[in-house]
C-alpha cells in the first residue's frame, strides 16, 4: 500500500513538470477572435432608367461612444483585477488584461483567480494611472508546446518578427474603464536579461523619459523611423518570451495615436 502512494504522489509530480516545462522563461493568452472579411452585396449590371439626382447631405462623422463592458467582465469573473481589453485585431489578439500587487501573480493564475499555469495577460503593477502613465507595460506566457498555443494570445505577438506583418498591421488598442487607447506599432525589439531598459515606467521629468525613449528604441528588430516621440507622447510595450535565441524576450512597442 505504501508503494502504490509513492507510485501515485510520483505520477502527480511528473504531471506537473509535464505542464510546467512547455513554458521556457517567466512573462508570456486571450480567446482568438478570427476577423471575418467584410461581405459586400454584389451589383446588380442591369441598365435601369435615368433618375433624378439626389440631394447630396453633408456626412456627419460623429464618434462612437466608448462602450465601458469591464465592470460586467469584473462582476462576471467576480475579479477586480481584471482592469483593461487589450486588442490587436489583423493579429488575432483580443483579451482581457489584469493587475495585481505584484508581477507574479498572474503568470499562475486565471481571471477567477484560480490557480492556472498558463496564466492571463497582466499589466504592469506599478501603471497605477493608466490613462496617464507615459508608458504601459503588458506581459503574457510564450510557450513551444503546440497544445497551448490557442490558449496563449501573446504568442501571436511573435508575428511581427516577420517584416510585412510590421510593415502592415500597425493598430493596438487598450481599453479601460475611462476610454479607449489607440496606439501604433513603432518598433519589435529582441533582448535578454542583461537589456532591461523597457522596465523603467516611472520618470521624473521630460529629459529622463526622452532619454529612457532614445535607449528603448535602440537596437531594434524594426523601426518605423518616420515615427518621431516627443516628451508629451505615450507608449505601450508588450513583452513575451522568445525562442530565436533562447532566453530572450520579444518587445513590441507603440506609440499612442489621436483619433
Amino acid at each position: 500500500m505504501k508503494r502504490r502512494k509513492n507510485y501515485l504522489i510520483l505520477g502527480i509530480s511528473l504531471l506537473i513538470i509535464s505542464i510546467s516545462s512547455g513554458f521556457g522563461c517567466s512573462f508570456l493568452y486571450l480567446s482568438t477572435k478570427k476577423e471575418e472579411p467584410p461581405i459586400y452585396n454584389e451589383i446588380d449590371n442591369e441598365k435601369e432608367e435615368p433618375q433624378e439626382p439626389l440631394e447630396e447631405k453633408p456626412v456627419e462623422n460623429t464618434p462612437v461612444p466608448y462602450d465601458n463592458i469591464l465592470p460586467n467582465i469584473r462582476s462576471q469573473y467576480g475579479n477586480n483585477n481584471i482592469v483593461g481589453r487589450l486588442e490587436i485585431p489583423n493579429i488575432g489578439i483580443d483579451a482581457y488584461v489584469t493587475r495585481a500587487m505584484d508581477n507574479s501573480y498572474y503568470l499562475g493564475y486565471n481571471y477567477y483567480n484560480q490557480y492556472d499555469a498558463l496564466g492571463v495577460p497582466f499589466i504592469d503593477y506599478r501603471n497605477t494611472d493608466l490613462g496617464n502613465n507615459k508608458q504601459i507595460n503588458l506581459y503574457g506566457h510564450n510557450t513551444q508546446n503546440e497544445k497551448y498555443f490557442n490558449h496563449l494570445p501573446f504568442i501571436k505577438l511573435e508575428s511581427y518578427t516577420n517584416k510585412n506583418i510590421f510593415d502592415s498591421y500597425k493598430d493596438i488598442y487598450l481599453s479601460i474603464d475611462e476610454k479607449k487607447m489607440h496606439y501604433r506599432v513603432i518598433a519589435i525589439k529582441i533582448i535578454d536579461d542583461s537589456n532591461n531598459e523597457h522596465m523603467k515606467i516611472i520618470f521624473n521629468s521630460k529629459t529622463e523619459y526622452l532619454t529612457h525613449v532614445s535607449r528603448l528604441l535602440q537596437n531594434t528588430l524594426y523601426r518605423d523611423n518616420m515615427i518621431e516621440i516627443s516628451s508629451d507622447d505615450r507608449l505601450i510595450v508588450l513583452q513575451v518570451c522568445h525562442y530565436n535565441p533562447m532566453d530572450t524576450y520579444l518587445l513590441v512597442i507603440g506609440k499612442e495615436v489621436k483619433d
